[in-house]
């Protein structure tokens, strides 16, 4: 086996080396982590985030190449050169209408803007300490190979990686890593549900709901009926499955039949295989409520993905370096923090977490 060092390589970097890099830079990581933050971003718009991410990997050195995919926020840096290829997933999307102060409470900087409350300004920015971090030490002790930080918008609605993938972006990887931020410090290494996203239009006829009712046909009702449809269809698909549901759209005023309205639709599965048969039989729903109510339906499916696939190898690998590394250190202030967020959560969540 060739040596990762390539020739005259040193001896290999300890993990209080590699530490220690990352606390040295730790309040830039924090500075643009904050910056994310304080000016949150939806998917496919996330120019400040991808901006502040990429150049901080070209002061270091990496060379980047943007856009990917046909998307402006989508991007790769690479660094050093052969083999192995290693890469790291960094997302930074906001949600919709969760604008958030750092408080406890619900404090947000503007009603009905966009907020981090999944931690993609902290996602992104850990995967670009990770990259450096390992950048630091092949630098130092001459080891080969190619590091690769894949910027990757529109987690939230799963769009952005699936149009990478699609575009060959991932191919050439040996490994890649990517984590999240969640209530434990741990390896996960559970797979993840398949999805479909899609949105059911239904076209109608409008009129006056008081004089003339007769003469409408009703696209809310559609979308009303489809939605009872599918909470009886509940009962009799696999309890591991999901369907959430939103109406984007249910017309202008009570007193006009709406002649269109709209729902958007989750399907999750464990596998592919029992996303496609259950979207199949929402769609059938759909169907009959279109029947019912003398309008149209149009679907469309907005994005899809399978099931992640866990890596036990790799997994093994981290899950050895975080015993190795220790816990991270939290001082009182970051308690303090804790304990006022444990207190907004419902009764027993935070014990049945652990």
């Amino acid at each position: 086996m060739e040596d990762p060092r390539g020739e005259g390589g040193g001896a290999l970097p300890d993990h209080d080396e590699v530490a220690g890099y990352v606390d040295e830079h730790r309040d830039g990581l924090v500075s643009i982590a904050r910056d994310i933050w304080e000016h949150p971003e939806l998917g496919f718009a996330e120019n400040r985030a991808a901006d502040l991410i990429s150049a901080a990997l070209s002061r270091a050195g990496f060379r980047i190449r943007k856009p990917v995919a046909g998307i402006g926020t989508a991007f790769v840096a690479e660094w050093g050169s052969g083999t192995p290829v290693v890469g790291f997933l960094g997302e930074y999307d906001a949600l919709p209408g969760l604008s958030q102060k750092v408080s406890a409470s619900r404090e947000p900087v503007e009603s009905g803007a966009p907020g981090h409350a999944c931690g993609h300004n902290l996602l992104g920015v850990g995967a670009l300490g990770a990259a450096l971090a390992v950048q630091h030490a092949m630098a130092r002790h001459g080891i080969a190979g190619t590091l690769r930080y894949f910027g990757c918008p529109a987690e939230e609605t799963l769009m952005g990686k699936v149009f990478m993938v699609r575009d060959g972006v991932f191919d050439g990887l040996d490994a890649v890593f990517s984590w999240h931020p969640m209530y434990a410090n741990t390896v996960w290494a559970a797979s993840s549900a398949a999805l479909n996203s899609f949105k059911l239009s239904f076209s109608g006829r409008s009129a006056h709901a008081a004089s003339a009712p007769e003469v409408g046909r009703s696209a809310l009702d559609a979308v009303m009926l489809t939605d009872v449809g599918i909470n009886y269809l509940r009962e009799h698909v696999i309890p591991e499955a999901r369907i959430h549901c939103v109406v984007t759209h249910g017309g202008e005023a009570p007193n006009i039949v709406p002649a269109y309205a709209q729902s958007w639709y989750y399907v999750r599965a464990p596998q592919r295989s029992q996303v496609a048969e259950i979207y199949e039989r929402v769609l059938n729903v759909a169907r009959g409520a279109a029947m019912m109510t003398d309008t149209s339906l149009d679907v469309e499916l907005v994005a899809a993905c399978y099931d992640y696939l866990p890596n036990e190898a790799l997994q093994t690998v981290l899950m050895t370096s975080m015993r190795e590394f220790g816990a991270p250190q939290f001082d009182s202030a970051d308690v303090s923090f804790a304990r006022q967020l444990q207190a907004t959560l419902p009764e027993g969540m935070v014990r049945d977490a652990r």
